[in-house]
């Protein structure tokens, strides 16, 4: 096709433009949405997908969740393994809380005051502690010394709770460390692992600390 053909041709055409309006509607819309693509789109803020867990919206949350998941259900059972591992050895029945105060009032064979044994547990359920000794004093597994007044007063084991203690001790020792020592890596994982797990316990804490800090918040 010759030059000339090719000018009467785009004359043709934008003859045809300029006379129809469908052609100018559709440039126009054509337009327009190449100028509302160009402009820079502002991130929306974290919505939830139906069906979709609040907890696990983005991909560090759905990371945090399956960490504290996994914190849930090793909490549980090893609350579980103390409960049984006390039963086992004595017809005292205990929770796995009342195990740990009771290994703690036992340890170092020193008498402690109630505020050293919720430092020790990370504990600040004062109720729920001055519970379980009442219910080990009780149980003949611990015993009071010292000052009548209740910040004052120490607790440490009976004959009876040593008994007992020593009894869970071997218990474990004869349970846990064979299965531990059969995961390979387990001594330089769980060294690893312990120090983590301090840093976490004190990530929460702080969190914990911005959180009542809201909550007073206007």
């Amino acid at each position: 096709m010759s030059r000339a053909c090719l000018g009467r041709e785009r004359t043709t055409s934008g003859d045809r433009f300029e006379k129809d309006p469908v052609l100018r509607r559709t440039q126009k819309t054509a337009a327009k949405r190449a100028a509302d693509i160009a402009k820079p789109k502002k991130q929306p803020a974290v919505t939830e997908r139906p069906g979709s867990w609040h907890l696990a919206r983005t991909e560090t949350e759905r990371r945090l969740t399956d960490f504290e998941f996994g914190l849930e259900r090793l909490a549980q059972a090893y609350y579980r393994w103390k409960a049984a591992c006390l039963a086992a050895v004595c017809d005292v029945p205990l929770t796995g809380d009342d195990v740990a105060v009771l290994n703690v009032v036992r340890m170092g064979d020193e008498p402690k005051r109630l505020s050293e044994i919720g430092q020790l547990l990370n504990r600040v359920d004062v109720p729920n502690l001055q519970y379980a000794t009442r219910k080990l004093v009780r149980a003949g597994l611990i015993e009071t010394e010292g000052s009548s007044s209740r910040k004052e007063t120490r607790y440490r084991a009976t004959i009876t709770g040593r008994s007992v203690t020593e009894a869970y001790a071997a218990l474990r020792a004869a349970t846990l460390p064979p299965m531990l020592d059969a995961l390979d890596g387990w001594a330089a994982k769980s060294e690893i692992t312990s120090i983590h797990l301090d840093l976490v316990s004190s990530l929460y804490a702080q969190a914990a600390q911005v959180a009542i800090t809201r909550r007073h918040q206007p």
